[in-house]
């Protein structure tokens, strides 16, 4: 009785909402929801911290296996390679050093992307309806586990029917054939890197609009977002993708948007701004 009284306490307030059969006054439901706010931005740095940290152990492990990776898939790709075969050069050795150091960076995002999907759901259960639940596994198995098959996809059939195709198209009479080993590989690691920005942008977009992070109807930093993965797709893909930058990056923002539509929205409770009324 002694906590209702001191809610009813407010009853004189002009600012006021019922909540539970209690009255509560607007301050009070404000100050409860920044200190909500707060813990919960407690809860994304540590995840981050955790990503973080991760991020950096596999990077050193797969620093060390990268060049076993590397050969084994030489090995399986239609190519003759071998030193009776020397149709694979690398005419740039920087640029081989930059690919590798490229090829650990994006095993390791791929690898740690299952794991940070863990910790995004478990930090979100407990605010989710079960409906928003269900979505939100939908959403998690689509950009952190799909997309990690997609990418192996990508790199154990796609690139070798690309070599298929070349290799059947012919080449002419009396030239050497000679194939830019950094080059092959900036087109694998280009497409993976869409896929992974797709992912991470897809996700971002989705969870801001479940926990109420919107304006209108939309996400609050929905146009920054877009326009910094967009930028960062223009910037980052390598020069074989020249002439379409900015097609590929159009369709990763127009996708992972019209993905994170669908997500249900959560709305607020209390709207100072536009709910004004009394309770008798």
């Amino acid at each position: 009785m002694g906590s209702i009284w001191r809610l009813q306490d407010y009853s004189g307030s002009k600012d006021r909402t019922q909540s539970e059969g209690c009255i509560v006054s607007a301050n009070q439901y404000h100050n409860l929801g920044n200190l909500n706010h707060s813990e919960h931005f407690v809860e994304i740095h540590l995840i981050a911290r955790k990503s973080a940290f991760l991020f950096i152990l596999i990077s050193v492990i797969w620093s060390f296996l990268c060049d076993q990776a590397i050969s084994i898939w030489l090995e399986k790709s239609p190519l003759p390679a071998g030193p009776n075969n020397e149709n694979l050069a690398i005419f740039a050795p920087f640029d081989w050093i930059q690919i590798r150091w490229s090829v650990v960076m994006l095993l390791s995002i791929v690898t740690i992307l299952p794991l940070i999907s863990i910790m995004s759901y478990k930090f979100a259960k407990p605010g989710l309806y079960p409906r928003e639940r269900k979505w939100l596994i939908a959403v998690l198995l689509l950009t952190t586990a799909i997309v990690p098959a997609s990418i192996m996809l990508i790199w154990v059939f796609g690139l070798p029917t690309l070599f298929d195709l070349s290799i059947s198209n012919g080449y002419p009479d009396g030239v050497l054939i000679r194939y830019d080993a950094a080059s092959i590989f900036s087109l694998g690691l280009g497409a993976t890197w869409v896929l992974v920005v797709w992912s991470v942008t897809t996700t971002t977009l989705s969870l801001s609009r479940i926990f109420g992070m919107i304006h209108s109807g939309r996400t609050r930093f929905r146009n920054r977002l877009l326009a910094i993965s967009s930028g960062i797709i223009i910037l980052t893909l390598p020069v074989e993708y020249d002439g379409l930058k900015i097609v590929i990056a159009l369709l990763m923002a127009l996708s992972a948007e019209m993905l994170s539509q669908s997500a249900p929205v959560k709305m607020e409770v209390w709207d100072s701004h536009t709910n004004t009324e009394l309770t008798n």
